[in-house]
């Protein structure tokens, strides 16, 4: 079965494409293309530029690479589909065999891009200028929304799209994420910031059979009691509760004044929202933190350990920014980007799975890259 491929210590990225059953909507030739795009991924210095691709075709072979991505006739909604059913076969096995709960972690990262010049003749398509968080500016780039599945240790890659304002919002992106997933075995966590805690998610999440645990804005609006006709924006109300009513808790080592609200929000009949100041500053203006949770029968500090896994998602947009060209690519043409950036989530997966048990990118990424020198 698939999900024994987790621990063998032989899965070559034929065997690994033949399982995802690739053979059926790929030629010959275009599989040799794709195992040299995924190869390539694993050598040092790779970018993410087809360039780099040439340490392992001739010359002539590289325009053949450009051709594969651009216009060679095959249907990369197929090849991303098997994907991710085998990354569902993956972590539903996973949570039946562990009775661990699923998360299903939704975020964006920018993949910034030189802005072209006005006279430039073909320019990198679908890019925009992008508020960075990160950067605290406006960055030109792709900004892409991913989402992670996550049980028990394994977090494999389930989703990826160029957001396109002109298309879909953010908004609208995720919420088909969750409505594509199938309900969770027994537990099930959808897991976003601030910016998607929304009525349209909470809808999504519930009707799809997930709990929805995510940061909220403090200045979104509650009703607790004595104010249940105008409400109260979450900051002010923070403000005027005295230390005596939080709780002191620890929450990866380091220590937090946590209050527990649970009632009306602006769009929600009844919410658990968690209030949090860091122990050193409590009342300081900036540093209350809300987290809101649609399952009101969860204790807060199991809403903030569970959203905690959130940040799984980081090290994911590191990893293949650092590795796998995320932030390097330089193909052109829409369709070419969304199939290169199948192709990394298709080369991520291929390394968590030749990790063996560590289930670990790294450890996987350095086993193919050394396999790979001992053949050339």
């Amino acid at each position: 079965m698939f999900q024994n491929l987790i621990i063998t210590n032989e899965l070559t990225l034929d065997k690994f494409l033949k399982e995802l059953k690739y053979d059926l909507y790929l030629t010959k030739p275009q599989i040799k293309h794709m195992q040299n795009i995924v190869k390539s991924m694993f050598m040092s210095g790779y970018t993410g530029k087809i360039n780099d691709v040439s340490k392992f075709l001739s010359s002539k072979h590289r325009t053949s690479i450009t051709r594969f991505l651009s216009n060679s006739s095959w249907d990369e909604s197929l090849i991303f589909n098997s994907l991710k059913n085998k990354v569902i076969d993956l972590i539903w096995s996973r949570a039946k065999q562990t009775d661990k709960p699923i998360y299903v972690i939704i975020d964006d990262t920018i993949s910034e891009k030189t802005k072209p010049s006005s006279k430039a003749l073909n320019p990198i398509e679908k890019c925009f200028f992008h508020n960075s968080h990160l950067k605290r500016k406006t960055v030109y780039g792709h900004q892409i929304v991913l989402a992670l599945l996550f049980c028990d240790g394994l977090v494999l890659p389930y989703s990826i799209e160029i957001y396109d304002k002109n298309n879909m919002s953010k908004i609208e992106i995720a919420s088909n994420i969750i409505k594509s997933l199938p309900k969770p075995i027994k537990k099930g966590y959808v897991l976003c910031d601030s910016w998607y805690s929304c009525k349209q998610l909470f809808d999504a999440s519930t009707k799809s059979g997930y709990t929805y645990i995510g940061a909220i804005k403090t200045n979104r609006v509650i009703y607790p009691k004595g104010r249940e006709r105008l409400g109260t924006k979450l900051n002010s109300y923070a403000r005027s509760l005295n230390k005596e009513v939080f709780d002191l808790v620890t929450v990866k080592d380091k220590e937090y004044y946590i209050y527990n609200y649970v009632g009306k929000l602006n769009d929600m009949k009844k919410v658990s929202i968690v209030l949090s100041y860091p122990k050193d500053s409590f009342h300081e203006d900036g540093c209350l933190k809300a987290f809101i949770s649609l399952d009101t029968s969860l204790a807060s500090l199991d809403i903030l350990n569970r959203y905690i896994d959130r940040w799984i998602i980081e090290p994911f947009f590191r990893d293949c920014k650092r590795n796998l060209g995320l932030n390097g690519y330089q193909v052109r043409s829409q369709k070419s980007i969304t199939r290169y950036l199948i192709i990394m989530l298709v080369a991520y997966t291929y390394s968590k799975l030749c990790s063996g048990v560590a289930l670990s990118f790294n450890t996987g990424f350095k086993k193919i890259q050394n396999n790979l020198r001992k053949t050339q």
